[in-house]
C-alpha cells in the first residue's frame, strides 16, 4: 500500500522517453503543463476573473447578502484541487498555436477560459457530491453538508454553472467565437450529464438485482461521457477557438485519445476509491456502498466463480461496514490490485505509442504531458 501512487518503472520510463522525443520538435514550449510557473500564472488570473464577475451588471446592484454568498460559494468550491482541466486550456493554446500567430493576449484569454472550466468543474463536483451522498471533497466537508447550505446546494449548483457562462459572456460576448464557446460548453455539459445519468441509473442493489448491466461496454460509455469529454476534449476545443484556423487543427485520433484518457482517469479514480486512504485523496470512497458500476466491479465479476458471484450480489451496494469489508476481501481474493496495475500499464503503453504517432507536433506535446500528469496523479 505504501506505493499506491507510484507507477511501474516501465510506464514512467516511457513517459520520460516520450517527453524527450516531443521536446525535440520545433514547438515553442515556454512553460510545461504542470510547472510551477504555469500554475502561478494561472492562479494570478483567478482574482481578476472573480472580480470581473462580481462587479458585472448582473451583480453590482444585488443585495449585499447575494455578494457575500456568491463570494463564499466561489471561494469554497474553487479552493484546492489539482486544477488540471483549467491549466489544460492555456497549455493547449501554447501547444496548438503556430509560433508566428502566438500572442500573450490570447494566452491570457486562454487562462480566463481555464477559470470558466474550473467553475464548471466546481459545479460538476458539487452535483456529484449531492448525488453520491459524499462526505468530503478535496480534504474538506462537502458544500451541501454545511449547516447553512443543505438542499440550497441544488440552487448553488445552478449559480456556479451560470457564473461560468457569465464569465465567457463578459470576456467574449461581443466576439465571433462566443457562439462557438457556448456551443462547445453546452455540448460538453449535455454529454457529461448523460454520463452522470448512466452512472446513477446503473448502480446495483439486491432489490434491483441488476448485475446484467455491469458490462465493460456500459463502463466505457460512462467513462467517456462522464469523464473523458469534459476532462480532455473540452479544454482542447476551448483553446482551439483562440488558435488561428483552430477548427481544422484537431484530429480524429486525438479525439479517440481523449476517449481513452477518460477511461484511464475513470478507472484510476475507481482504484483510489477502493484502495487508497482518504487522507491521500481528500475524499472518502463510497463506490462499494453506492453499488457503482466501476471497472473494478465489472472486472471482478468477469473473474468470479459462481460462489464468489453470490458473495458479490449479497454484499455489493450496501452501506453495512461488514458488507463493504467482505467486498474488499473478495477483491483481494481475486487479486484485483495486481490485475489493475497490469491493465493500467498496458493502457499506458498503448497511449504512449498512439500519442507519439499523432499527426501534429502540438497534439503530441499536449497529450504526452497530459498523460504524464495522469501518471503522477496531477490531473
Amino acid at each position: 500500500m505504501a506505493n499506491l501512487f507510484l507507477r511501474k518503472t516501465l510506464s514512467c520510463n516511457q513517459f520520460r522517453t516520450l517527453h524527450k522525443t516531443t521536446v525535440n520538435y520545433n514547438v515553442p514550449v515556454p512553460i510545461t503543463f504542470n510547472s510551477y510557473k504555469n500554475q502561478q500564472k494561472f492562479r494570478e488570473v483567478q482574482s481578476e476573473v472573480l472580480n470581473t464577475l462580481m462587479s458585472s451588471p448582473r451583480f453590482e446592484h444585488q443585495l449585499i447578502d447575494v455578494e457575500q454568498w456568491m463570494t463564499k460559494l466561489l471561494d469554497y468550491t474553487l479552493e484546492g484541487g489539482k486544477r488540471g482541466r483549467g491549466l489544460a486550456v492555456p497549455f493547449a493554446y501554447e501547444m496548438m498555436e503556430d509560433p508566428k500567430d502566438f500572442t500573450k493576449e490570447n494566452l491570457h484569454r486562454a487562462r480566463v477560459l481555464g477559470w470558466a472550466v474550473e467553475i464548471i468543474q466546481a459545479y460538476l463536483l458539487t452535483v456529484d457530491d449531492i448525488v453520491d451522498a459524499s462526505q468530503t471533497r478535496r480534504g474538506k466537508e462537502c458544500w451541501y453538508l454545511h449547516s447553512d447550505v443543505g438542499l440550497g446546494a441544488v440552487n448553488d449548483c445552478g449559480l456556479l454553472l451560470t457564473c461560468a457562462v457569465e464569465v465567457m459572456d463578459l470576456y467574449f460576448g461581443k466576439e465571433p467565437i462566443f457562439a462557438d464557446l457556448i456551443k462547445i460548453t453546452n455540448g460538453t455539459l449535455l454529454q457529461t450529464s448523460v454520463g452522470q445519468y448512466l452512472d446513477c441509473s446503473s448502480g446495483y442493489t439486491k432489490e434491483k438485482n441488476n448485475l446484467d448491466k455491469f458490462t465493460m461496454e456500459l463502463f466505457d460509455s460512462i467513462a467517456y461521457q462522464k469523464t473523458g469529454i469534459y476532462s480532455f476534449k473540452f479544454p482542447m476545443l476551448l483553446a482551439l477557438t483562440l488558435v488561428k484556423d483552430g477548427k481544422s487543427r484537431y484530429s480524429e485520433e486525438a479525439n479517440k485519445i481523449a476517449w481513452d484518457l477518460g477511461r484511464l482517469l475513470q478507472f484510476q479514480n475507481d482504484y483510489k476509491d477502493v484502495f487508497v486512504d482518504d487522507m491521500n485523496t481528500g475524499k472518502v470512497g463510497t463506490d462499494i456502498q453506492e453499488g457503482k458500476l466501476t471497472w473494478f466491479a465489472v472486472t471482478a465479476l468477469q473473474r468470479c466463480t459462481e460462489g464468489q458471484r453470490s458473495i458479490f450480489k449479497e454484499n455489493y451496494g450496501s452501506k453495512n461496514p461488514e458488507h463493504v469489508k467482505r467486498i474488499k476481501q473478495l477483491f483481494d481474493e481475486l487479486e484485483m490490485e495486481k490485475v489493475y496495475k497490469e491493465y493500467e500499464s498496458s493502457v499506458y503503453e498503448d497511449l504512449v505509442r498512439r500519442i507519439r504517432a499523432l499527426p501534429t507536433k502540438g497534439e503530441t506535446q499536449f497529450y504526452s504531458e497530459i498523460l504524464e500528469a495522469c501518471c503522477k496523479h496531477l490531473y
